[in-house]
């Protein structure tokens, strides 16, 4: 397969992600704001945030999240915990057919097609949001989710809207190349590196010369943590441990061996296999 022909194939398969299953994504989205608008006197705002509000949205392989902003609701002043409960048990309540659970920072419906929404109640302050604290009963300090979106909008727009799109193709490659959950990449980390990788790129602006930077650069930047913009937390990638842990090493692996398909890829049979499909 011809590197034209790769990027081909690539433009297909994110024509693919624009149109499926989206107006199913938006009704599940719609139904489950307004099950939460309006569940007693606990009326909340919501707001989109996560892949969608970034555009790197992948349907099946992204969650969606949903800030639950309980500032005007009568959740004010309970604890997270106290929050995450209520809202996984209306949610199942009025979802007795979907799996609905409630971690340590968000509630997740999932879905039979794999999509996943979470909603993660949110406390608006004059500058950004709390979410609940890992480990504790608080909530965090201000998070400012908008200084990433910004300044992945900003790399995206200098780089012709490509790398958005070549996000969405790596997340989709790491997806199906790195099997075992306890070991995946996270979406927001995959997106920080490619803000940083583009930050300065000067090379050709098609999916597989993309594609070969982004996971060339995130080989070496991988082994360091990076620091978290948004205040939400330390690190973006703070679940591999201090720099040149064993689990950072590993993923610079797994960054070199999906660098080495792309660059491979030479048959029809290959592109589908990088993205586990087909035969």
């Amino acid at each position: 397969m011809s590197d034209d022909m790769f990027n081909k194939q690539c433009e297909r398969k994110l024509a693919q992600y624009k149109r499926r299953n989206t107006k199913a994504v938006t009704r599940r989205l719609k139904h489950v704001c307004d099950i939460l608008r309006h569940e007693d006197d606990h009326v909340a705002q919501t707001k989109f945030g996560g892949s969608v509000q970034k555009g790197t949205y992948v349907t099946g392989l992204s969650d969606v999240d949903v800030l639950l902003i309980v500032n005007q609701s009568s959740l004010k002043n309970q604890s997270p915990s106290k929050v995450l409960a209520y809202v996984r048990d209306t949610i199942k309540r009025h979802l007795s057919n979907n799996p609905v659970s409630a971690g340590k920072l968000a509630v997740t419906v999932s879905y039979a097609d794999k999509t996943e929404i979470q909603i993660l109640p949110a406390i608006r302050t004059k500058d950004g949001f709390r979410i609940a604290e890992p480990g504790s009963s608080r909530w965090s300090n201000v998070a400012h989710p908008e200084r990433f979106v910004a300044r992945l909008v900003k790399v995206n727009n200098a780089r012709g809207g490509r790398v958005v799109p070549t996000i969405k193709l790596a997340k989709a490659i790491a997806d199906c190349f790195i099997t075992r959950p306890g070991r995946k990449i996270s979406g927001y980390h995959m997106e920080a590196l490619a803000t940083s990788a583009f930050r300065d790129y000067q090379g050709p602006l098609d999916p597989k010369a993309m594609l070969n930077r982004l996971f060339s650069y995130a080989m070496e930047a991988v082994t360091r943590p990076i620091q978290d913009s948004t205040g939400q937390s330390r690190h973006v990638d703070g679940y591999l441990g201090p720099a040149d842990s064993r689990a950072r090493k590993r993923v610079s692996t797994y960054f070199g061996q999906m660098r080495g398909k792309v660059r491979s890829c030479r048959t029809k049979a290959e592109f589908a296999a990088l993205f586990c499909e087909g035969n």
